[in-house]
């Protein structure tokens, strides 16, 4: 039985529109000039906090601002769900639990990401839901996997794979020593993700079902 530990933003699911709504709200209301498309593809992944702080370069005070005014759009305002799962990602899903695989979410997003996983009715196939929470020191795919290696005492790390779409999960994988997928359906560039070296590489959900049942 393998350990499938997924990215959710890119890999599982499309939150482009919702996102860019957020980062449109939030810059209205921060009088910051909108960006372009290409350039808000670039803020889907990192945390918001590192958007703020390091590439716009906030100060603390005016980041938690941000980050409370993208979360209104994104948390009451329905941006969450501007979203939608990627061609044949419910079945490969399904058939990788029906396998008896055990599935797993490390994600950047918040706290939301279990209302989105209840909205797409796919909760259920995952175990561990691990997601940034800033007051639980949560904050690194590193730290995610981390906890989902300790809360499954998970000893054979032969048998855990992590899957994303950006850089930051090829290298958490890389951390702990686990084999990694990337997607290049997702937001990473093929550039990027080459350059962090994955153990696999997928270019939409069937191949990544297939490399998985290959194992």
């Amino acid at each position: 039985m393998y350990h499938f530990i997924f990215d959710l933003d890119g890999t599982i699911s499309n939150p482009e529109v919702g996102i860019f709504n957020g980062y449109r709200y939030t810059f209205q209301h921060l009088n910051i000039p909108i960006p372009s498309n290409d350039v808000l593809k670039t803020l889907i992944g990192p945390p918001l906090r590192i958007v703020f702080e390091q590439h716009y370069h906030l100060s603390t005070s005016e980041a938690n601002f941000a980050i409370q005014t993208y979360r209104k759009y994104y948390n009451e305002l329905g941006g969450a769900f501007e979203n939608y799962l990627y061609k044949d990602m419910f079945d490969v899903l399904h058939q990788l639990h029906e396998l008896k695989n055990t599935l797993h979410i490390a994600t950047h997003k918040g706290n939301m990401a279990h209302e989105i996983l209840k909205h797409f009715k796919i909760r259920d196939f995952f175990s561990q839901l691990q997601h940034y929470n800033e007051a639980k020191n949560i904050t690194t795919k590193e730290r995610m996997i981390e906890l989902i290696l300790q809360e499954e005492n998970i000893c054979n790390k032969n048998k855990v794979v992590m899957i994303g779409d950006r850089h930051s999960d090829i290298e958490a994988a890389h951390h702990h020593q686990i084999k990694s997928i990337a997607v290049l359906y997702g937001f990473g560039s093929n550039d990027e993700l080459e350059k962090s070296n994955p153990t696999y590489v997928a270019n939409n959900a069937k191949e990544l079902l297939a490399i998985l049942q290959q194992l």
